[in-house]
């Protein structure tokens, strides 16, 4: 709450948020006190939320990915659903733009599916089965889910997003997340010309360049990728939603991740 207005100071028309075990906890008896808090302060400053649900280890200390709803395994497959439900119905007076999600992993990593044959159309079919009512809950509810293609996850690249949409409806309004960083290591170039095509499905865009060898985001204007074209493409295309700029791994920077990141839009 000390950070929306701050940002808000900055120019920032959107901020997004994670669960945190003990802090932003569907479990805990402050949640609806502070989400009521939060969606508060966010209206009085004029701040959009997106609610972003891949918080590694918030589940499980030893499993990174939040959820499978693309597991063998009806059992994890039902339990990911579950949680993801939980969140819409408890998040759904935040008024937020989007709840983003991935699919999670097939198989654990490291591990070998049990079923090599196991693979295209099945997990489609299971996915389809997993998410389209996660759709129906949300939408009637005025939530708008988004899926966020993640590398090694069952929707792994923005084309299999599209693929996947065959399989669950193009009616169904599941919209897309997308992941600057993820189209990166998917190999998916132009990467603003295939935003703008896909502007009628977008959700929000996350804003990010991966530093593969520290295991984290880059600091914004210090990678490769020049992400206030990126940006200025779309925007040129006509999208208005909300870009969530990522640096995972640098929050000692406090606010001047900030404004680096207005920096790459000659806003700062």
């Amino acid at each position: 709450m000390t950070l929306i207005p701050k940002l808000a100071e900055l120019g920032f028309g959107a901020v997004a948020i994670r669960p945190c075990r003990g802090g932003w906890d569907l479990d805990t008896p402050w949640f609806d006190s502070v989400s009521a808090e939060i969606a508060a302060t966010a209206k009085e400053h004029g701040v959009s939320i997106v609610i972003d649900l891949d918080a590694p280890f918030y589940d499980d200390p030893e499993c990174l990915d939040a959820f499978s709803l693309a597991s063998q395994d009806a059992a994890i497959r039902d339990s990911a659903a579950a949680n993801i439900r939980r969140w819409i119905e408890a998040t759904s007076e935040m008024g937020a733009v989007a709840i983003t999600f991935s699919t999670g992993r097939v198989c654990p990593r490291g591990s070998r599916p049990s079923v090599p044959e196991d693979h295209g159309e099945q997990i489609l079919e299971r996915l389809a089965g997993a998410i389209a009512p996660l759709v129906q809950l949300a939408s009637p509810l005025g939530v708008n889910l988004a899926l966020r293609p993640v590398s090694e996850h069952a929707i792994a690249t923005v084309a299999h997003f599209e693929r996947f949409g065959q399989w669950i409806g193009t009616d169904a309004p599941l919209g897309l997340a997308a992941d600057v960083g993820e189209m990166l290591l998917g190999g998916e170039f132009p990467i603003g010309a295939r935003l703008a095509r896909l502007q009628h499905r977008l959700s929000c865009v996350y804003l990010c360049e991966p530093d593969l060898e520290r295991g984290c985001d880059q600091r914004f204007g210090h990678g490769d990728i020049d992400l206030g074209r990126v940006w200025e493409v779309m925007t040129e295309s006509g999208y208005g939603g909300p870009a969530v700029f990522r640096c995972c791994g640098h929050g000692r920077l406090g606010l001047v991740a900030a404004r680096e990141a207005l920096a790459l839009l000659d806003l700062s």
